[in-house]
């Protein structure tokens, strides 16, 4: 969620900031935790989802739970359900921006106190946490008996790099789709039905010749706010390295896409700013932009900031020119080795992500698509979307999350992911060809992680499974 995570940022500016140093910390007692841990490690996985035993103690646990906005408004939504299983447990969220979260929970991991019972974790610094011996390892909690209730690709990320531990428990996951302004498809002669426009972006010429028509209504219509984020969608799974750390950049289609956005570039066809700058949300909201590429996330974003009064001038289709499915975006929850509450805390992870009341009464709030399958139950997965024109988005964005596939990840990825905007765009700037921004992009991921690998190396040293030099 590094995008997601500026767009968070930047919405949500005024949230207020608390040092997760300052406010976190277990409270309660340790004994009314220790009074369940039998009990607890004789749930099964069905009674987690409806029937799980309340603590058996009268005495009151107070648990702090640290993140960043919207996870506390996704958290207090399903409170209700939560407390009806487990009375005795308060909660108290330390909740700041997502960059200051990060930096606090790592320097009390580091320092040995001051860490929250329960803390988010943004998918890009999945690959550090997984190998923390400063969280808990899952599997104390019977977390593996849930393995084949989540979507792969995010449960593999949790196992540590020797396979031996889980210390984080996925929350959700991002299909990855397009989101396009059917007012302004009808305008330029396009097909406005989703399947219809999957048929004509089948193909990257398809692309190119919807982004034409969009452009011909006028100097201030874009199909895009940036052409480079179609060739980031063919790394949206952050699949950049191999298990020996060499950089894949050769992708099918590559070469393809990258002339599509020459094309673009030198035909005016995209807006050349960045597609969470204020420029792309007010051309989003007043279509002057027809065109974006997100996670199903995004979809939140539009009704609640970007664009509230669009409703029924919005669909969602596809990736395009047969991308298939990615992912873009995701977190997840972990458990300090320092929480004195960790039964309690386990109590509040279990419920919030591998109880479909939880995931869903989360998801409904928040927009944050579960990664616990069994949500997909729900009747509100078959439902139509009045903003999306009764579209059923959320059994399409079910199907691409069940279809993703696991993928080697790196401490490097992110580094490399904020590489393809700049590298991209220097190419169209110097006028390069599709092979020469794919070289240029290579030379500057290798140069910005230099150190990032050597750490990687190490990690995997530790972990006894580097056979690299």
């Amino acid at each position: 969620m590094s995008k997601r995570k500026n767009l968070i940022s930047l919405l949500l500016a005024s949230a207020m900031v608390v040092s997760s140093l300052a406010g976190c910390g277990s409270s309660g007692s340790e004994s009314a935790s220790e009074s369940d841990s039998a009990a607890e490690s004789e749930e099964s996985t069905e009674s987690s989802d409806s029937d799980a035993a309340e603590t058996s103690s009268d005495e009151t646990v107070t648990i702090t739970v640290g993140g960043w906005p919207s996870g506390d408004d996704a958290f207090k939504a399903a409170e209700e359900g939560f407390h009806e299983l487990y009375p005795n447990i308060e909660i108290e969220y330390v909740f700041t921006d997502t960059t200051s979260h990060h930096q606090n929970l790592q320097t009390a991991l580091a320092a040995g106190s001051g860490a929250c019972d329960v803390a988010m974790v943004e998918g890009a610094y999945v690959a550090q946490y997984r190998n923390s011996t400063a969280l808990t390892d899952l599997n104390e909690f019977g977390a593996g008996d849930y393995a084949s209730d989540f979507v792969s690709f995010k449960w593999d990320q949790c196992i540590s790099d020797d396979g031996s531990a889980m210390r984080l428990l996925p929350w959700d996951v991002g299909p990855t789709t397009c989101f396009y302004r059917t007012d302004v498809f009808e305008q330029a002669g396009l097909p406005t039905d989703p399947d219809e426009v999957d048929e004509l972006l089948s193909t990257w010429d398809g692309v190119l010749q919807a982004a034409e028509a969009v452009g011909a209504l006028s100097d201030n219509n874009w199909f895009m706010a940036d052409g480079s984020y179609l060739y980031q969608l063919l790394f949206q799974n952050r699949d950049y390295y191999d298990e020996e750390l060499n950089l894949k950049l050769e992708r099918d289609g590559d070469i393809d896409c990258l002339n599509t956005i020459i094309k673009m570039r030198e035909e005016g066809l995209d807006m050349k700013v960045d597609m969470w700058s204020t420029e792309a949300y007010a051309a989003y909201a007043d279509g002057s932009i027809a065109f974006v590429p997100n996670g199903c996330w995004f979809g939140g974003f539009l009704k609640t900031d970007i664009d509230p009064d669009g409703a029924g001038h919005w669909a969602v289709c596809n990736l395009p020119a047969g991308i298939g499915a990615k992912n873009w975006g995701g977190s997840f929850l972990v458990i300090p080795e320092q929480s004195q509450n960790k039964e309690a805390a386990w109590k509040f992870v279990e419920y919030m992500l591998a109880t479909a009341e939880g995931q869903n009464d989360m998801f409904e709030a928040v927009d944050y698509f579960p990664a616990y399958t069994p949500s997909y139950d729900s009747d509100i997965y078959e439902s139509g979307d009045d903003y999306f024109g009764g579209q059923q988005t959320r059994k399409l964005w079910a199907e691409i999350a069940t279809q993703l596939e696991p993928v080697y990840t790196t401490q490097m990825d992110t580094t490399a992911e904020g590489q393809i905007f700049t590298s991209v765009n220097q190419g169209l700037e110097e006028g390069l060809d599709a092979e020469g921004i794919r070289s240029l992009l290579a030379q500057n991921i290798e140069t910005a992680t230099t150190e990032i690998k050597q750490q990687q190396i190490q990690t995997l040293k530790d972990a006894g499974v580097w056979n690299g030099d």
